[in-house]
């Protein structure tokens, strides 16, 4: 019977494989947000369905970096775009209008940068958003589990995956499916990707701030709620980015 120290002991197997072979890739990733944010751009973070935890791992987060805003398609129905019962389609996530919508709602600005976070890239409005990205002329960083993806045909009508539209793409390393502990009857539980993601999003998070640092720049740290003084600190390092993180 699968047990907690199996999930422990397989779980560190897969982030030394991260650790191991995603150090340079993340390096440079680090190197473009660092770039970004002294250009006083902003890293625009999306991904759909539990890849949106890899957003939510950078974006406002204590104890991370303020240049961060996450895309989330909820915010169409907070602000009357769409109708809950719109939202609530099977096909939402999958029409070509859906990025488009949230692009409006966003102030998006030239030297911006963008993180994609898709577990395979082979489908969902995850690759009308690289398009635009694209088109739009912004670099463009794709975590994904490139082996798997090389492997899959595109569900997209292009016929492209995501990582094919990257400047840098990390390699989530998992496979698909991402599950990985047995049961007795053969089903298999536990997913690997949102600790590999996640992982990979404070490890970038991590050099960033190193990077910062050692050029001699203010690294703009978010402090918790629970500090005393921190909503003065929070308002004062991101009061230069109002309109844009809060959009």
């Amino acid at each position: 019977m699968a047990s907690y120290h199996d999930l422990f002991s397989i779980g560190k197997e897969y982030l030394e494989k991260v650790k191991n072979t995603q150090q340079g890739q993340i390096k440079v990733v680090a190197k473009m947000m660092g770039e970004c944010m002294l250009d006083n751009g902003v890293v625009q973070l999306f991904g759909l369905n539990h890849n949106h935890a890899f957003t939510m791992e950078m974006f406002y987060r204590a104890g991370g970096l303020m240049p961060f805003h996450g895309f989330n398609p909820r915010d169409l129905v907070l602000r009357g775009i769409v109708t809950p019962s719109e939202f609530d389609k099977p096909d939402f996530l999958y029409r070509q209008d859906t990025v488009d919508k949230m692009w409006d709602i966003y102030n998006i600005q030239a030297n911006d940068m963008f993180v994609l976070a898709s577990d395979l890239g082979i489908e969902g409005c995850v690759i009308d958003m690289a398009i635009k990205v694209k088109k739009h002329g912004h670099k463009l960083v794709v975590v994904t589990s490139l082996k798997e993806a090389q492997k899959l045909k595109s569900k997209h009508p292009s016929g492209k995956k995501l990582y094919e539209f990257a400047d840098v793409v990390i390699d989530s390393c998992i496979a698909n499916p991402d599950v990985v502990l047995p049961l007795k009857n053969g089903v298999m539980i536990n997913q690997m990707a949102t600790l590999t993601g996640n992982t990979i999003a404070q490890m970038i998070t991590a050099e960033t701030y190193k990077l910062l640092i050692d050029l001699g720049e203010e690294a703009p740290v978010l402090l918790s709620a629970n500090v005393t003084g921190a909503d003065v600190h929070n308002r004062a390092i991101s009061d230069k980015y109002l309109g844009r993180w809060n959009a």
